[in-house]
Formats: C-alpha cells, sequence, structure tokens
C-alpha cells in the first residue's frame, strides 16, 4: 500500500494513474488530517509527501512521522517543486529516502518507487487482491488477513504461482507433504474446502475453482 500526498489535483492524477498501471494499490490524500486517520489504521509500505500543501508545510509532516518510532520505518520519497540544492539537502537530512523534483517524467517516478519496494517485491506473491508476504508467512485478501495453516499457506502459494494454470492433486499432494507421502487425494480436498470457507467469508472476486480430473486454479471474476 502506498499513500500519497498531494493537493494539486492534476499532479496527483498522473500519480494515480502511474501506480494503477504498474497495479500498486494506494491512497490519496490532499491534506494532512485525512492522511493521519488513514495512518492509524493501516501502515503503508511507502509514502509519497508534496512538501507545499497550501497552509501546511510538507517538511513539519516529515518530521512528525520521523518521530514516532511506529512509523519511523515508513519510507518517504519527497516529491516537490522546491528544487534548490538546499531544499533536497534539508528533506534528506530529515529523514526522507529519495527527493523527486517537479516536473518530474512518470518513468523515473515508477523507477524510484520500484527501487523502495523492491525488498517487498521479492518477499511477496500477488494474484489480484490476494497477497501472500513469504517473510512473514501471512496472506492478505481484499487487504484483509487471511487465516491460513501452514499447509494452506503453501497450497495457495503454490496455486499463486501457477496463477491461472490448473494445478492437480498430485502435484499439491506432492509439493506440500511431500513426494514420499502417500495420501488420500480428499486431503487435498479437504483443504482446499476449508480455504475456500475462510476466503468467503472476506468476500473476493478471488476464487480457488475445481477443474475436472485435474485438480484446481485461481480465478478472479
Amino acid at each position: 500500500m502506498i499513500y500519497f500526498i498531494e493537493d494539486d489535483k492534476s499532479i496527483a492524477y498522473v500519480i494515480k494513474k502511474t501506480l494503477e498501471n504498474a497495479s500498486y494499490q494506494y491512497q490519496w490524500f490532499s491534506e494532512s488530517k485525512a492522511f493521519y486517520e488513514a495512518l492509524e489504521n493501516q501502515k503503508p509500505n511507502l509514502i509519497l509527501l508534496d512538501l507545499m500543501l497550501g497552509e501546511e508545510n510538507g517538511l513539519d509532516l516529515l518530521m512528525d512521522l520521523k518521530k514516532n518510532p511506529r512509523n519511523s520505518d515508513i519510507p518517504i520519497i519527497i516529491i516537490s517543486a522546491l528544487s534548490s540544492e538546499m531544499d533536497v539537502v534539508t528533506g534528506l537530512d530529515l529523514g526522507a529516502d529519495d527527493y523527486i523534483k517537479k516536473p518530474f517524467g512518470v518513468l523515473e517516478l515508477l523507477s524510484r518507487i520500484n527501487n523502495k519496494l523492491r525488498h517487498l517485491k521479492e518477499n511477496e506473491l500477488k494474484y489480484h487482491d490476494l497477497v501472500l508476504k513469504l517473510d512473514k508467512r501471512m496472506a492478505l485478501l481484499n487487504e484483509q488477513t487471511l487465516n491460513l495453516t501452514y499447509k494452506e499457506f503453501e497450497i495457495v502459494k503454490i496455486l499463486v504461482e501457477k496463477r491461472d494454470q490448473a494445478v492437480s492433486r498430485q502435484v499439491l499432494l506432492n509439493q506440500v507433504w511431500g513426494l514420499d507421502l502417500a495420501l488420500e487425494t480428499r486431503t487435498i480436498d479437504m483443504h482446499i474446502k476449508s480455504i475456500r470457507q475462510k476466503m468467503s467469508d472476506i468476500g473476493s472476486k478471488t476464487q480457488i475453482i475445481s477443474v475436472r480430473s485435474i485438480g484446481y486454479r485461481l480465478t478472479h471474476e
């Protein structure tokens, strides 16, 4: 999740389209009050921060974020028309991780964002609104925690890796339980039933469907 704070609607539109085309989830804020309210409910992976926010000073917001232990580790990229060397140095010295001068190119913006989030992408698998955080063994569906057992997580991981391809029950048995284990295929069916129920409880277009005579695959319809 990326939060970006920008009071210029035309620039906000460019940023939104850039994030959407790159399949990033985001929330846009034109002022700090709504931003802080959202921050209480969800901690983002990255913040894009404009410095000139009407009567507000983005540097004050930056300092406030960095002095709060809960938020101090969130990467922050400043996007600002303040482009002197002193402006850049001040922003970086106060804790910003990067500084992009306006006007900026879309490709440059996306490259800077990807660079800051690369470590997250390496530890994530994603299928539409289903996200697996591999380092934490955490699953999110429609931005809500999907509580999976160890085996269920491994099954979903394989299905996400195969994306829209059908995966046989035998492949799931071999990869999740081990090549030497001779288990009945209904073991898989029981786990799939449990996963489906948990996904249904949250509510999402992402589902696990049965493929006749083969096994299962993910779909998003």
